[in-house]
């Protein structure tokens, strides 16, 4: 049988996925000067890369150390990534690289603050009932 999940388990689920993020963050921030994007969405790609690196590693930080997640932090996370994943289509990109890269960056990024939510919920569930 498998032992119950505890609000250590949920919390490591949340900083694992942050930390996830924000190295997709970096990437994101870093992918400007790899990959030579110009223009307005190499702009957009290092400043709207280094506040999903910040955010995420803040989250992060603060969910190894304090024990306490944000659900609020993941969901802005959340949506910064569905923002990377459609900047290339507001900004009228057609490099196919460019849109890749925010596609499937944005995406994961998306993903991996919805499971960092459900993290969150878990560990303020758990440490609520055993409380």
């Amino acid at each position: 049988m498998s032992q119950p999940r505890t609000a250590d388990d949920a919390s490591v689920l949340a900083e694992r996925t942050a930390g996830l993020t924000a190295v997709l963050g970096a990437f994101i921030m870093i992918s400007t000067p790899v990959f030579t994007i110009t223009g307005d969405m190499g702009i957009h790609n290092v400043v709207i890369g280094a506040v999903v690196a910040f955010i995420a590693a803040f989250q992060a930080y603060r969910t190894g150390e304090m024990r306490s997640p944000s659900v609020v932090v993941a969901g802005i996370l959340a949506l910064l990534g569905i923002w990377i994943a459609a900047s290339p289509f507001v900004f009228g990109i057609e490099r196919e690289l460019v849109i890749g890269i925010n596609a499937l960056g944005g995406a994961i990024i998306a993903i991996l603050s919805l499971v960092g939510a459900y993290g969150s919920v878990r560990t303020s569930n758990t440490t609520a009932s055993s409380a």
